[in-house]
Protein backbone atom coordinates (compact mmCIF):
# COMPACT_ATOMS: atom_id res chain seq x y z
CA UNK A 1 0.00 0.00 0.00
CA UNK A 2 1.07 3.20 -0.77
CA UNK A 3 2.48 5.80 2.09
CA UNK A 4 0.47 8.91 2.34
CA UNK A 5 1.34 12.27 3.48
CA UNK A 6 1.42 13.36 7.08
CA UNK A 7 -2.15 15.56 7.71
CA UNK A 8 -0.64 18.93 9.11
CA UNK A 9 -1.49 20.21 12.66
CA UNK A 10 -0.68 23.19 14.38
CA UNK A 11 0.91 23.00 17.72
CA UNK A 12 -1.20 24.62 20.61
CA UNK A 13 1.79 26.33 22.66
CA UNK A 14 -0.51 27.86 25.13
CA UNK A 15 -2.36 26.83 27.65
CA UNK A 16 -6.34 25.66 26.92
CA UNK A 17 -8.60 27.50 29.46
CA UNK A 18 -11.62 28.51 27.21
CA UNK A 19 -14.08 25.96 28.54
CA UNK A 20 -13.02 27.17 32.52
CA UNK A 21 -15.27 30.05 32.98
CA UNK A 22 -19.16 30.06 32.34
CA UNK A 23 -22.06 32.31 32.08
CA UNK A 24 -24.84 31.56 34.58
CA UNK A 25 -27.25 34.38 34.68
CA UNK A 26 -29.55 32.88 37.60
CA UNK A 27 -25.67 33.25 39.72
CA UNK A 28 -25.75 37.28 38.87
CA UNK A 29 -28.89 37.96 40.24
CA UNK A 30 -30.07 35.03 42.01
CA UNK A 31 -33.62 36.25 43.95
CA UNK A 32 -35.32 39.85 43.51
CA UNK A 33 -35.04 41.68 46.49
CA UNK A 34 -38.40 42.72 48.40
CA UNK A 35 -37.89 46.40 46.72
CA UNK A 36 -37.87 45.14 43.26
CA UNK A 37 -40.86 43.26 43.72
CA UNK A 38 -43.27 46.27 45.50
CA UNK A 39 -41.37 48.39 42.24
CA UNK A 40 -42.44 45.95 39.96
CA UNK A 41 -45.97 45.46 41.46
CA UNK A 42 -46.61 49.50 41.78
CA UNK A 43 -45.56 49.40 38.04
CA UNK A 44 -48.17 47.12 36.99
CA UNK A 45 -50.90 48.27 38.98
CA UNK A 46 -52.44 50.57 35.88
CA UNK A 47 -51.91 47.49 33.60
CA UNK A 48 -54.67 45.02 32.55
CA UNK A 49 -54.26 41.86 33.22
CA UNK A 50 -53.74 40.77 30.26
CA UNK A 51 -50.93 43.55 30.19
CA UNK A 52 -49.70 42.36 33.12
CA UNK A 53 -49.05 39.04 31.33
CA UNK A 54 -47.09 39.86 28.53
CA UNK A 55 -44.82 42.08 30.81
CA UNK A 56 -44.57 38.77 32.52
CA UNK A 57 -43.50 37.09 29.37
CA UNK A 58 -41.26 39.75 28.25
CA UNK A 59 -39.30 40.41 31.33
CA UNK A 60 -35.24 38.92 31.69
CA UNK A 61 -35.78 36.04 33.29
CA UNK A 62 -38.21 33.04 32.35
CA UNK A 63 -41.89 33.19 33.39
CA UNK A 64 -41.49 30.19 34.93
CA UNK A 65 -38.95 31.21 37.73
CA UNK A 66 -41.45 33.47 38.72
CA UNK A 67 -43.50 33.26 41.83
CA UNK A 68 -47.37 35.01 41.38
CA UNK A 69 -50.36 34.99 43.36
CA UNK A 70 -53.27 34.50 40.93
CA UNK A 71 -56.21 36.71 42.72
CA UNK A 72 -59.61 35.35 41.16
CA UNK A 73 -63.22 35.68 41.43
CA UNK A 74 -63.42 33.75 45.31
CA UNK A 75 -59.89 32.43 45.81
CA UNK A 76 -55.98 33.43 45.92
CA UNK A 77 -53.98 30.93 44.23
CA UNK A 78 -49.73 30.97 44.60
CA UNK A 79 -48.06 29.50 41.50
CA UNK A 80 -45.59 29.77 38.96
CA UNK A 81 -46.60 30.16 35.38
CA UNK A 82 -45.98 27.82 32.50
CA UNK A 83 -46.83 29.33 29.55
CA UNK A 84 -49.87 30.96 27.58
CA UNK A 85 -52.24 29.61 25.09
CA UNK A 86 -54.91 31.78 23.74
CA UNK A 87 -56.58 32.75 26.87
CA UNK A 88 -55.11 30.43 29.08
CA UNK A 89 -52.75 30.42 31.77
CA UNK A 90 -51.02 27.24 32.40
CA UNK A 91 -49.24 27.01 35.52
CA UNK A 92 -46.27 24.35 36.48
CA UNK A 93 -48.84 22.39 38.49
CA UNK A 94 -50.89 21.70 34.94
CA UNK A 95 -53.85 23.76 36.28
CA UNK A 96 -55.69 25.87 33.25
CA UNK A 97 -57.04 29.27 34.59
CA UNK A 98 -58.86 31.58 32.15
CA UNK A 99 -57.54 34.68 31.87
CA UNK A 100 -61.05 36.31 32.40
CA UNK A 101 -61.44 34.73 35.50
CA UNK A 102 -58.33 36.51 36.96
CA UNK A 103 -58.81 39.59 38.66
CA UNK A 104 -55.39 40.72 39.43
CA UNK A 105 -52.15 39.54 39.33
CA UNK A 106 -48.92 40.39 41.76
CA UNK A 107 -45.47 38.81 41.47
CA UNK A 108 -44.36 37.38 45.02
CA UNK A 109 -40.71 36.92 46.17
Amino acid sequence: MKKLPNIYRNPIDKKVKHNKSVFDSLKDKPNLSQEEVSEINNSYNDLTVKEKIQELINQNNYIFNTKVSLILANEEKVCKIAGVVNNHIITMNNEIIKIDSVKDIKILK
